[in-house]
């Protein structure tokens, strides 16, 4: 694996392994794709004042969370392509989780099993994030299922009512679901690598592409087959919340909530947390960054429930920005897939420890040593 020295070396490493449809998967949002640089662009244009001739010797970045002390302010969310980017990638990424002491978040449509995940996490923490399907007792085998591993919370994600518009995927040949065509079949064969690293080696080992683990039987498994997992349901509505409360044990988030309306009702509706997110600019390109939304929901309903940060996150200072404003967590997607595609474990876990060096240095820069001393007087 090549030098990273912040996460975009890690983009860059990525970029150069990967076939294109793949990566652009990864990278790129929907429609004209404004949001995609609006995300990153609103927290970078959020100043922080430095104090200075301040003892910073004793910078402790952690806090606690749920119960449980984090050594820092971050959760690896739901991705969903991780086994894609390089051979095994979600376990690489779950095992970097685990050995930074932080939470690693299993998506649905993962082609690895959570029994799989609940193994390597069993000492940082297992979360699971599901949609809900048209049949929902097709989705309760999932929630049963992870409550049975003893998943520590689960995320319902709530912002993808049907298949958004990423138009980048039709052009890459990148359907859904995957179907072999030339133009795929073309950029695998430009990244031979690759093709021999990741593809081959699943061909050796499960004789054919990875399969989605987690899926109910009805629904089916192979990534190139005719499963339905697209088809989120467009009748989910607070009742469903409702009924999902009274059925999932444990911590239960909402992620995609955009408005502190939505976030006053997932804490009536009994919510432990929600998740300011917008879905990483991939699914509605009118929608505002997350990090503009973050406050006033913050003030909304973060002395009623956790309040967690999604969107842009690639330095360590973005971190400290989303907690200064009230937020009690930060999630990360991207930063842990680079990594994970540009050296499988190592990568992922050199993501994570360049956020951790960051988030310290820009902690002594401030003059603050604890999480807790970030408030918005510190913001510009």
């Amino acid at each position: 694996m090549k030098p990273a020295w912040n996460i975009n070396d890690l983009r860059t490493e990525a970029k150069r392994r990967l076939p294109r449809a793949i990566f652009e998967f990864v990278e790129r949002g929907s429609e004209n794709e404004f949001l995609s640089g609006h995300n990153k662009d609103a927290l970078d244009r959020i100043r922080m004042v430095p104090r200075t001739l301040r003892d910073v010797t004793g910078r402790d970045a952690g806090i606690k969370l749920f119960g449980r002390k984090l050594p820092m302010p971050l959760i690896v969310g739901p991705t969903g392509t991780a086994d894609l980017l390089c051979h095994g990638g979600e376990s690489c990424i779950a095992t970097a989780a685990a050995e930074a002491g932080v939470p690693f978040t299993l998506a649905t449509s993962s082609t690895t099993s959570m029994d799989r995940i609940a193994e390597i996490t069993r000492a940082s923490g297992f979360w699971m994030q599901m949609y809900l399907w048209e049949r929902r007792d097709l989705s309760w085998q999932v929630v049963d299922r992870a409550a049975g591993l003893g998943a520590e919370a689960l995320i319902l994600t709530v912002d993808t009512p049907v298949w958004p518009n990423r138009e980048f995927n039709k052009h890459n040949g990148m359907g859904n679901p995957i179907k072999p065509n030339p133009t795929l079949a073309l950029d695998f064969a430009l990244h031979p690598l690759w093709l021999m690293r990741v593809m081959g080696r699943y061909m050796l080992s499960h004789g054919g592409l990875p399969k989605f683990a987690n899926y109910p039987k009805e629904i089916g498994g192979s990534v190139t087959g005719p499963v339905n997992r697209v088809t989120n349901s467009a009748s989910v509505n607070w009742d469903d919340v409702k009924e999902l409360r009274r059925r999932w044990p444990n911590r239960l988030l909402l992620k995609g909530i955009l408005s502190k309306e939505d976030a006053v009702l997932a804490a009536d509706h009994g919510a432990d947390g929600v998740i300011v997110s917008n879905h990483g600019a991939r699914n509605f390109d009118a929608a505002p960054a997350s990090i503009e939304m973050l406050p006033e929901i913050v003030d909304a309903v973060a002395h009623r429930m956790a309040v967690i940060f999604d969107g842009g996150i690639r330095r360590g200072s973005h971190v400290l920005k989303a907690i200064a404003i009230g937020a009690h967590a930060t999630l990360i997607g991207r930063a842990t897939l680079y990594g994970a595609a540009a050296g499988g474990q190592q990568g992922a876990a050199r993501a994570l420890e360049i956020l951790r060096e960051e988030i310290r240095t820009s902690m002594a820069m401030l003059g603050v040593n604890a999480m807790a001393e970030l408030d918005r007087t510190i913001l510009r």
